[in-house]
């Protein structure tokens, strides 16, 4: 990767999103596009996904009891029921 200076890294990390790309832009003198798929790139060494993201997660349904209390049903898995 291109080198950055250390405030696109905490930018990204702070969620200041246009200030990053706009530093990539003048510190790289690339198009828009090009700072946007930089960012992106940062972006993603910055914030690993963890490894149980990358499993497909089943559905969750939220629901809220009579009584306050809140129940997750997650989808089936494999041919299973919902479980509570």
């Amino acid at each position: 990767m291109a080198e950055l200076p250390e405030s696109v890294d905490r930018d990204i990390l702070e969620g200041r999103t246009i200030l990053a790309v706009k530093t990539i832009r003048e510190t790289q003198g690339c198009s828009l596009h090009q700072a946007v798929d930089l960012y992106h790139q940062r972006y993603r060494e910055l914030h690993p996904e963890p490894d149980s993201a990358r499993e497909n997660p089943r559905p969750r349904v939220l629901r809220f009891e009579r009584d306050g209390s809140l129940v997750v049903l997650e989808g089936p898995q494999d041919g299973q029921k919902p479980k509570k």
